[in-house]
């Protein structure tokens, strides 16, 4: 007699008594033979009796945690991360730069901007490492030395045009009053 079986949710066969010794028939296997009406399990078949495999038994929960069983994981909350605060670094280093290039005129604003970059590498670092509330005090005065360098340089370079003009004026002033005077 020729049965057929469902292996991996696909129908296989005909297979004869023989040939389902070698096919790991389990008792909860789906098979047919001519004459049934539907499929059945295999352990509702008699003749198959002798064929049968015993069903594998699931792997034993290996226990990670030694010999106490372990509970499920509890899930944590998650902790709210705020996002990492501008640290104004290439902005910083630009009027750092700018500072020292225009000498005295904007010397004043690239020393805050040097403090405003010393603050935001220690905010940085506050930030990896988890703490959070110090990190977001550090960009309140990163925030307000990258300001203080930006308005002295502004104020600074004002002053420095303003005496520029003045100093045109006063000087084609008194080319003026000499070439009158000659």
């Amino acid at each position: 007699m020729e049965y057929y079986v469902i292996i991996d949710g696909r129908k296989c066969g005909p297979f004869s008594h023989e040939e389902l010794r070698s096919k790991f028939v389990t008792p909860n296997m789906p098979v047919w033979r001519e004459g049934m009406a539907d499929w059945a399990p295999a352990s509702s078949l008699a003749e198959l009796s002798d064929v049968l495999q015993p069903a594998p038994t699931p792997p034993p929960a290996y226990n990670y945690g030694g010999a106490q069983q372990q509970e499920e994981p509890k899930r944590r909350k998650r902790e709210f991360i705020p996002p990492m605060p501008d640290d104004y670094k290439a902005s910083n280093i630009f009027l750092i730069v700018f500072g020292f290039l225009c000498c005295q005129t904007c010397f004043l604003g690239s020393i805050f901007a040097l403090i405003s970059y010393i603050n935001a590498n220690e905010m940085t670092t506050l930030y990896t490492m988890g703490q959070y509330e110090m990190a977001m005090s550090k960009a309140a005065t990163v925030r307000k030395m990258h300001k203080w360098a930006i308005w002295s340089n502004v104020i600074f370079i004002l002053l420095a045009v303003i005496g520029i003009v003045v100093y045109l004026l006063f000087m084609g002033g008194l080319v003026m009053l000499s070439s009158q005077y000659q």
